[in-house]
């Protein structure tokens, strides 16, 4: 068992240091070498880890997933709050966030032109989808969604404007822009639930 919690550790490790050196270096960086230096091991190890650049591309996706349905799963509250805080958990309002963000967009770039790393940067993808499907359900079941709205038309605008207050915040760069579009996004709930 010790063998393969250190060999679990070990694929973790390499995952976040690959996080980073997508965040810091963009794809170009994200080589066998730059990995392992990040991740303080041999590059032999890494290999022995991720075969393929392919697997460690397709890992930082799962891991990606796997940690924001960590974050969604921990939330304590109902309602419009667990609305609220579901959103944000998807937006780059600290580092951790934005790394994922930063990777995710590099990755899903790559995405389009890798038929082989594709399914798992639609899944990704789709995984926003469903949290504003979600969104829309927990409203509606707290009686904060306007029964004369499309459940389906406002889950998908909801991700439309979530994609761009997100996108908005990484090219913003800065944590304190998060004020305006967190504010558009309290406001745009608000509405869902008004004629």
């Amino acid at each position: 068992m010790p063998r393969r919690i250190d060999a679990e550790a070990r694929t973790a490790a390499i995952a976040e240091a690959s996080l980073r050196v997508l965040e810091r270096d963009g794809l170009s960086g994200l080589s066998v070498r730059g990995v392992a230096a990040e991740a303080g091991i041999a590059a032999a190890s890494l290999r022995r880890a991720f075969a393929t650049q392919h697997a460690l591309r397709e890992y930082c996706l799962q891991l990606i997933e796997n940690r924001v349905i960590a974050r969604m799963m921990a939330l304590e509250v109902t309602g419009r709050a667990l609305v609220d805080e579901l959103l944000l958990q998807l937006l780059p309002l600290d580092k951790e966030r934005r790394l994922e963000l930063v990777a995710q967009v590099q990755l899903g770039v790559l995405s389009l032109t890798d038929s082989e790393l594709r399914p798992a940067a639609v899944r990704l993808s789709d995984g926003v989808g469903r949290a504003c499907h979600a969104a829309v359900r927990i409203l509606t079941e707290a009686g904060q969604f306007h029964r004369g709205r499309d459940p389906e038309y406002e889950a998908q605008r909801l991700r439309a404007l979530l994609d761009g207050i997100a996108m908005n915040g990484l090219w913003s760069g800065e944590l304190k822009a998060a004020g305006p579009m967190l504010s558009m996004l309290a406001r745009h709930l608000d509405e869902l639930a008004e004629p």
